[in-house]
């Protein structure tokens, strides 16, 4: 009996010890769990912050290009003195519109406004033919209402004997077109691997479904069309621009002569 006693001390002994040894593995498997659960938590908040700070970065640039729009959208939302200076000013210094000053066609006549912004802020706008050729120019003096200096423009469509009528005669339908070709360039333009920014550079004025650059004319539906101004006479280009089912082509070709003076 007691040798039955002392068999069994050893084996119970190294039971518990065994148990024991099992229970030490268990506690270091679950502490190893713990800590991996913990990384991959902390990485997975990690990640997510970066994905916030992305988020917020690019929300901030959306935001930015936004405000540079509502510089050009003021032309229309709160038409004065002021924001269009402002909006050629900007326009200007970054080489979006010609330095000369651009120009929006004139509803169903042969003329065209051109806005000029000199030197202190001087602003006037001309009054010419598709060449170039100034009929008449009106300075655009500060504390002088939007109406009032439309008006004037009105008076000299009326003076270069291309008014329309009543209700057609409308100088404010020439800035909304400024306006809405602004913001459009501007978004063009906006990101340099869209490659638009050297094409729409300088711009004099878009017409015909054609934006005319200081050096060429690029159709506005298919930027990577352009057509050098020096190369206008290379070639019938309204046969073949007809070819290719631009029916508005022939006119744009035929303007471009007149205004780069290729006739």
């Amino acid at each position: 009996m007691a040798v039955a006693i002392f068999l069994l001390v050893p084996g119970e002994f190294l039971l518990t010890r065994m148990r024991a040894g099992f229970a030490s593995i268990e506690k270091a498997t679950d502490e190893v769990r713990v800590t991996a659960e913990s990384a991959m938590e902390s990485a997975e908040k990690t990640a997510r912050s970066l994905e916030d700070v992305r988020r917020t970065l690019l929300d901030r640039q959306r935001d930015e290009h936004e405000s540079e729009l509502d510089v050009y959208r003021d032309i229309v939302a709160n038409l004065s003195r002021e924001s269009l200076v402002r909006a050629l000013r900007k326009a200007t210094e970054e080489e979006v519109i010609s330095a000369q000053g651009v120009r929006s066609p004139i509803w169903e006549t042969p003329l065209h406004y051109r806005y000029v912004l000199g030197s202190e802020d001087r602003l006037e706008v001309r009054l010419e033919k598709d060449n170039g050729d100034i009929l008449s120019s009106h300075p655009w003096e500060p504390g002088v209402a939007a109406e009032d200096f439309c008006q004037t423009l009105v008076q000299a469509v009326r003076d270069a004997g291309e008014d329309l009528g009543v209700g057609l005669n409308d100088p404010t339908h020439a800035l909304q077109e400024l306006s809405e070709m602004l913001v459009e360039v501007t978004r063009h333009r906006a990101q340099e691997l869209m490659g638009h920014r050297e094409k729409l550079k300088r711009i004099i004025e878009l017409r015909e479904g054609w934006y005319f650059t200081e050096k060429s004319m690029v159709r506005a539906t298919d930027l990577q069309y352009v057509i050098g101004a020096k190369r206008l006479d290379e070639m019938d280009w309204e046969a073949h621009l007809l070819d290719k089912g631009w029916y508005e082509a022939p006119e744009a070709i035929q303007f471009a002569r007149r205004l780069y003076g290729t006739n």
